[in-house]
C-alpha cells in the first residue's frame, strides 16, 4: 500500500464529514496531492472567499473546500502509510499555519510513533499541534482500511472532530 492508495477513500470520508457538518453549504473535496492549494482556489474561481490564497504555496494530499456566496472554509488531510512522527506533524503544522483551515488531520493506518504518543500524552504537549488565532489543533487519527474511515476513538487530541 502507498499513500496514493489512501487519497480516494480519505477524500470520500472527508466529504461525508463536511457535508454532515455544513449541510447548507457547497462542499467539494479533492485529491490535491499534485496541485498547489493556491492554484486549486484559483481554478475554482474562489479567490474572493480566500483573500490570502495566492500565498498558499502548499500541496496537501486531500483538500476540502466548504463555501457559499459569502464565506469559505478549507479542510486539510495529510495521509501517511507509516507510523506518524513529529516530522509529519511539523509538515502539516506548517501548512495549517499558512492556510488556517477549519480542520487539519494527519491520518495513517499505522499508529503514531511511541515518541509522538509520549510527547502528546505522557508529557501533555498538545500545544505542538496548535495553529490559528482561535487555537485549533491538528487532529491525528488512525485510518481503518476495512471501514474506510478514521476511528473516532483514535483521535489525538481526543474529542469531536468539528
Amino acid at each position: 500500500m502507498t499513500e496514493v492508495d489512501l487519497y480516494e477513500p480519505v477524500r470520500m470520508w472527508l466529504q461525508g464529514v463536511l457535508k454532515g457538518r455544513y449541510k447548507r453549504m457547497n462542499v467539494r473535496v479533492f485529491d490535491s496531492h499534485n496541485i498547489r492549494l493556491s492554484r486549486l482556489v484559483n481554478d475554482l474561481g474562489l479567490q474572493n472567499l480566500f483573500p490570502q490564497f495566492n500565498a498558499w504555496d502548499v500541496k496537501v494530499d486531500v483538500t476540502g473546500i466548504v463555501s457559499n456566496a459569502e464565506i469559505g472554509y478549507v479542510a486539510l488531510v495529510e495521509c501517511k502509510v507509516k507510523q506518524l512522527t513529529l516530522r509529519d506533524v511539523g509538515q502539516l503544522l506548517g501548512y495549517s499555519r499558512v492556510v488556517d483551515p477549519i480542520l487539519s488531520i494527519l491520518a495513517s493506518p499505522s499508529s503514531p510513533s511511541d515518541q509522538l504518543i509520549t510527547l502528546l500524552q505522557d508529557y501533555g504537549r498538545i500545544d505542538v499541534l496548535e495553529y490559528g488565532s482561535d487555537k485549533r489543533y491538528i487532529r491525528i487519527g488512525r485510518w481503518d482500511l476495512s471501514r474506510a474511515e478514521i476511528l473516532a476513538s483514535s483521535f489525538l487530541p481526543p474529542g469531536l472532530l468539528l
